[in-house]
């Protein structure tokens, strides 16, 4: 209760004198009931103060932030036993979500509150000690039935990651490792060991089927949650996956593409909408790419025979580009590719329309062309390609400059188009053979042009 007095003279000058002792007696006391909170929130598994976590009083509207040292202040608290609650975007995208701690707001010590350790958590969630090494992150969350939202004991999740381990200057080698767990009587599962500092592929099992195949990385906490869902026989009817994709403007995204990784695919209209229908059920993994726009992709819950709306963010490329002067519309930059495979050059290596109709993926296009190798991207089912190291006498390889529509891109996206999406791709093995404007001579390694119908 807020508790205010009128100092007004006048006022108190008409007062009885009986009442006026009483109120003299009682200010004290209501100021000396209320109480300020004083404490700092530490971020135990960045090992660093925790900067803009909202931290409040549970039941009240008492609300404050830290600052650049973790520090906070909330006055007018009456004195009494009380929960602080402290939330935060990074801990919530590591899956800790609001922290709570009782706290005394009468005796006047500085409250310190702490996140749980990485090793704290190994010991409580893992049944060990941290130790020392390289793969050092958790995974949880629940695997639910996709139609009931019922936890699911005994579902097993398998995780897989790649390992880039170096042997010498020149070479690295790739070795795949993985962990397979299996949830609780409460549906909750723990993977502990995987990698923090790589993207993670997930998929849960749960009797015969299985959600779609999901990706995560884990931030500088080493910790993350992902809920998943699967869909059990006999309902597993397909859904449909409807949405919009928005720039960090709210303006509507036009002239890209929408795909589940283990389905259909779509383009975005011109009002940044898209649908897809004949989507498995569970968990699935959708993939967002627009020129000039980073990829998104996330993790969609579909339930069966129903309709997932969602809003998908697409921020601007994280690339920062050499001046480039732009001539002319698409069908140019068309014409200018079939003029350069009509030429036969020598520079570089093509394949068009009519070679590409008949492959299966964008693997068979690309290991069609000489000198390149494939290899697994940050995800598993993902791939990039690698070329000759032209800037250490052809000892090593390199990663390739890609470009979509003569726009940068990056090597995530290859795998969200099929052949038949193409008109044509050329890849030039050094970068001075590659057309001027298309050249990284900071990297001097190749480039890869891809051109898709979209420009036509």
């Amino acid at each position: 209760m807020t508790h205010r007095v009128d100092y007004n003279p006048e006022t108190l000058c008409g007062m009885d004198p009986m009442r006026l002792a009483l109120l003299l007696l009682l200010v004290p006391q209501i100021a000396a009931a209320q109480r300020s909170v004083n404490g700092t929130v530490y971020d135990s598994l960045r090992h660093a103060p925790l900067r803009g976590a909202d931290v409040w009083v549970r039941g009240s509207e008492r609300h404050t932030e830290t600052d650049t040292d973790g520090r906070f202040h909330l006055d007018s608290i009456p004195p009494g036993r009380y929960t602080l609650l402290v939330s935060h975007p990074g801990l919530d995208s590591a899956g800790l979500f609001t922290l709570a701690v009782p706290v005394n707001a009468g005796d006047g010590a500085l409250v310190r509150l702490a996140t749980p350790s990485l090793a704290t958590l190994w010991q409580r969630r893992c049944g060990q000690e941290l130790g020392t090494r390289s793969d050092s992150g958790i995974v949880f969350g629940f695997v639910q039935d996709a139609k009931t939202q019922a936890h699911l004991a005994g579902a097993g999740v398998l995780l897989k990651w790649l390992r880039i381990i170096q042997t010498d200057p020149v070479n690295v080698y790739t070795q795949p490792r993985d962990v397979t767990v299996k949830t609780d009587s409460t549906g909750t599962y723990y993977a502990c060991g995987v990698a923090s500092d790589m993207k993670i592929a997930l998929r849960a099992y749960a009797q015969r089927d299985s959600s779609g195949l999901v990706d995560l990385q884990l931030g500088p906490r080493s910790i993350g949650r992902q809920d998943l869902t699967v869909a059990l026989a006999p309902d597993r009817q397909t859904g449909v996956v409807r949405g919009q994709a928005i720039t960090n403007e709210q303006t509507a995204v036009w002239g890209g593409r929408v795909s589940v990784r283990e389905g259909a695919s779509t383009i975005i209209n011109d009002n940044g909408t898209f649908l897809i229908r004949g989507v498995a059920p569970g968990t699935q993994w959708l993939s967002v790419q627009a020129i000039g726009r980073a990829p998104a992709g996330q993790a969609v819950d579909v339930r069966p025979g129903d309709t997932t709306s969602l809003t998908v963010t697409l921020g601007p490329l994280p690339v920062a580009l050499t001046p480039v002067r732009v001539v002319g519309q698409a069908s140019r930059m068309l014409n200018d590719f079939e003029q350069r495979r009509r030429s036969g050059s020598g520079l570089g290596y093509f394949r068009g329309e009519a070679e590409m109709a008949d492959m299966a993926s964008m693997r068979s296009v690309l290991s069609s062309f000489p000198t390149i190798q494939l290899v697994k991207g940050r995800g598993n089912t993902d791939f990039q390609a690698l070329l000759p190291n032209p800037g250490i006498g052809g000892r090593g390889w390199c990663v390739p400059a890609l470009y979509i529509d003569g726009f940068l891109g990056d090597w995530d996206q290859v795998q969200t188009y099929k052949p038949q999406d193409l008109v044509g791709v050329e890849m030039y093995p050094r970068a001075a053979s590659a057309p001027l404007q298309y050249q990284q001579v900071s990297t001097g390694c190749g480039v890869v042009l891809i051109w898709t119908k979209y420009l036509k």
